[in-house]
C-alpha cells in the first residue's frame, strides 16, 4: 500500500469527482446562536434601553454596597489589607462553586439535548469541532452571573483602592481563564453522568439540586440578619468572620490563583500575577484539551445514550391518576385541559423545582414582617404596623406578580409546536383561555391569601381589615393573571421550551411593569378609606355616614379597576391567541 500526503479534495479532483465541501468553521457553528440573539434585540426598540436600565440599576446598587464594605475595611488598619483578600476569596469560592454547578447543567443540554445536535452529527463536522461550539455556547450561557455579579465587586474595588489600568485589564484577562476552568469541568461531569445515568433525569435531579441550594443561600442570607451591615458592629462582625474564613487557602485552587492575580495588581501586598496567570491559564488549556479528547473518543456513544425516551413508571401513572380524580368534579373538556396542563408542568423538573425557591423566597417575607418592632407598645410602634399593614397590600400583590410572571406569563409560549393540535382540535379558544386561567389564578390566590393572612397576624392587625385586603386581592390577583395571558399570547416564543428564558423576554418585563402600574393605582384608591378604618379601630369612634359612603365609593371603584383591566386583557388575549400560527 503507497500512502500520500495530497490533500483528499485534491485527490478527488484528479479522480473527476466532485470538490468535497469545506468544513464548517468554529464561528460558522456558533453563528446561528449569535444571529438569534441579535434578531431578539432588533425585535423590539425599546428592549436594549429597558434591559440597559434595568442592569444598570442592579450594578449601581452592588457597586454601592461593595464601595461600603471595603471603605470600611480601609478604616481598620493593619487588617484592611486581610479582609481584603478575604472577601475577594469569598467572592470567587462563591463564583467558582455556583459556576461549576450552572456549567454542568448547561452542558448536559446544549451537548447531548439540544435538537440540533442530530444536524450537527450528520454535517461534514469533526467531533473536535462540535466540541469547541458547544463549549463555547456553555461556557457563555453558563457566565453571565460573574458579568452580572462580578463586574460592580470589581469596579468597587479598582475605585477604593485607587488602582491603575493594569489592574482593570488582568481581572478581564484572568476572568476568561477562570470561567474556562468550571466550563471545562462541567463538560467532564456532564458526559460522565450521561454515560451512566439518562440524560434527561440527570439534568432534572442537577436542577432540583441547584434550586434547594439557591433556596438554603437565600433563607441563610437572610437569617443571618444583613441588614446589621448598615451598623458598626454588624460591619465589626462581618469582618471577623473574614477574617477567619479562608484563613489557610489552598495553594492548588483556582480560586487562590485568582486572589494572588489581583491582590498585587491592587497594591494591596506584594506578589507575582504573572505567574499564578500562567497558573490559570495552563489549568485551562490542560482540562479543555481534556474535555476535547474524552467528548472526541465518547460523544457518539454519550449522544446515543441521552436519547433515552422517558419511560412512564408507576409514579407517573400515580399521578395521572390522581390528577384524573382531582379534577373529576370539573366539565370533560376544563378537565381534560386541567389534567394536561398539569402533567406537562410536573414532568418538567425545571419548573416544579422552583416551587421550592418560591417557598423559601415565602418564609423570607413573612419573617420580615415578624422582624419588625412593632410590639413594644409605643407610638411609634403602632404608627409602623399600620403601615407596614397598608403596604403588605401592595407587596403581596408584588410577590404574587412576580410568581406569575415565572409560571403564568410562559404558559402560551410552553405549548411549542404543539400549539397547532389545541387550534385543529373542537375546542374554542375561550375554553382554552379559562382553562389557564383557572391553573394560574388558583394557586395565585391562595398564595396572596396567605400571605395577608401571616403577615396581618404577625402585625396584629384586626380580623375586619385582614378581611378587607383579602377581598381586594381576589379581583386584583384575577386582573394580574388575565393580563398574564394578555402578553404571553401577545409576546409568544413558541420555539423554546425553557421557561425561564420565556420568563426573562422584552414581553415579560413589560407585563412586569404594567402589573406594577396596577398595583400602584389600587393602593393609592385604597390609601384614604384604609387610613380612615386604622383610625377608627384605633379611637373606637365610628365613623360618620359621609366617611362610610366615601370608603364604598372606594372600594366599588377597585372592583370597576379591577374589572375593567380583567375584561380588556381578556378580549386582547383571545384577538392575540386567535392570531398565532396554527
Amino acid at each position: 500500500m503507497v500512502t500520500t500526503d495530497v490533500p483528499a479534495h485534491r485527490v478527488a479532483m484528479a479522480a473527476g469527482g466532485a470538490l468535497p465541501p469545506r468544513p464548517a468553521s468554529l464561528a460558522a457553528l456558533l453563528a446561528p446562536r449569535w444571529l438569534a440573539t441579535r434578531n431578539a434585540v432588533r425585535a423590539g426598540r425599546a428592549r436594549p434601553f429597558v434591559l440597559g436600565g434595568l442592569t444598570a440599576l442592579f450594578w449601581a446598587a452592588c457597586f454601592a454596597f461593595f464601595t461600603r464594605v471595603l471603605t470600611y475595611f480601609q478604616t481598620i488598619g493593619d487588617f484592611g489589607p486581610l479582609l481584603t483578600q478575604r472577601l475577594l476569596v469569598l467572592l470567587f469560592v462563591t463564583f467558582f462553586a455556583v459556576l461549576l454547578l450552572s456549567n454542568t447543567v448547561t452542558a448536559l443540554t446544549t451537548f447531548y439535548l439540544a435538537g440540533d445536535v442530530n444536524l450537527l452529527l450528520a454535517a461534514p463536522v469533526s467531533w473536535r469541532r462540535i466540541h469547541h461550539a458547544r463549549f463555547v455556547e456553555t461556557a457563555v450561557s453558563s457566565s453571565w452571573m460573574v458579568l452580572l455579579f462580578g463586574l460592580p465587586a470589581f469596579l468597587a474595588y479598582g475605585v477604593v483602592y485607587g488602582a491603575g489600568p493594569a489592574f482593570y485589564c488582568g481581572t478581564v484577562v484572568a476572568l476568561v481563564a477562570f470561567v474556562a476552568i468550571p466550563a471545562a469541568i462541567g463538560v467532564l461531569v456532564a458526559t460522565g453522568l450521561v454515560l451512566v445515568f439518562p440524560a434527561r433525569r440527570a439534568r432534572d435531579a442537577l436542577l432540583v439540586l441547584v434550586g434547594v441550594l439557591v433556596a438554603l443561600a437565600f433563607l441563610g442570607a437572610r437569617l443571618v440578619r444583613p441588614e446589621r451591615l448598615a451598623e458598626p458592629s454588624g460591619l465589626a462582625g462581618f469582618a471577623a468572620f473574614l477574617v477567619g474564613f479562608g484563613a489557610t487557602p489552598s495553594a492548588f485552587l483556582p480560586t487562590t490563583w485568582m486572589t494572588e492575580v489581583l491582590l498585587p495588581l491592587l497594591r494591596v501586598r506584594d506578589g507575582d500575577p504573572v505567574f499564578f496567570l500562567a497558573m490559570l491559564y495552563s489549568t485551562a488549556a490542560m482540562l479543555f484539551v481534556a474535555s476535547a479528547e474524552v467528548s472526541q473518543r465518547v460523544f457518539l456513544r454519550a449522544w446515543t445514550s441521552a436519547q433515552e425516551g422517558r419511560v412512564s413508571g408507576r409514579g407517573e401513572r400515580s399521578l395521572s391518576r390522581w390528577l384524573r380524580v382531582l379534577a373529576s368534579p370539573l366539565p370533560r373538556l376544563p378537565r381534560l385541559l386541567l389534567v394536561k396542563d398539569l402533567t406537562i408542568f410536573l414532568r418538567d423538573a425545571s419548573q416544579w423545582s422552583q416551587l421550592v425557591l418560591l417557598l423559601a423566597l415565602i418564609v423570607i417575607y413573612v419573617y420580615n414582617f415578624s422582624a419588625l418592632p412593632v410590639a413594644d407598645g409605643t407610638a411609634l410602634g403602632a404608627v409602623l404596623r399600620d403601615i407596614a399593614a397598608f403596604c403588605n397590600l401592595g407587596l403581596a400583590a408584588f410577590v404574587t406578580t412576580a410568581v406569575a410572571v415565572r409560571f403564568v406569563y410562559p404558559v402560551v409560549s410552553l405549548e411549542g409546536r404543539s400549539w397547532w393540535i389545541l387550534r385543529s382540535a373542537p375546542v374554542a379558544l375561550s375554553q382554552l383561555w379559562w382553562s389557564k386561567f383557572g391553573i394560574g389564578f388558583l394557586p395565585l390566590i391562595v398564595l396572596g391569601e396567605l400571605l395577608v393572612a401571616a403577615t396581618n397576624y404577625f402585625l396584629g392587625v384586626g380580623l375586619g381589615l385582614t378581611l378587607v385586603f383579602a377581598a381586594t386581592l381576589l379581583p386584583l390577583v384575577a386582573a394580574i393573571v388575565s393580563l398574564g395571558l394578555a402578553f404571553s399570547a401577545a409576546y409568544p416564543r413558541l420555539d423554546t421550551q425553557n421557561a425561564a428564558q420565556i420568563a426573562t423576554g422584552f414581553g415579560a418585563i413589560v407585563y412586569m411593569v404594567t402589573c406594577l402600574g396596577l398595583i400602584a393605582v389600587i393602593v393609592a384608591i385604597e390609601a384614604w378609606p384604609v387610613s380612615r378604618l386604622f383610625w377608627q379601630a384605633h379611637a373606637h369612634v365610628p365613623l360618620a355616614r359621609v366617611e362610610w359612603v366615601g370608603v364604598a365609593l372606594a372600594f366599588a371603584l377597585v372592583g370597576a379597576v379591577c374589572a375593567t383591566v380583567f375584561t380588556t386583557a381578556r378580549r386582547r388575549g383571545l384577538r392575540s391567541l386567535a392570531q398565532l400560527p396554527a
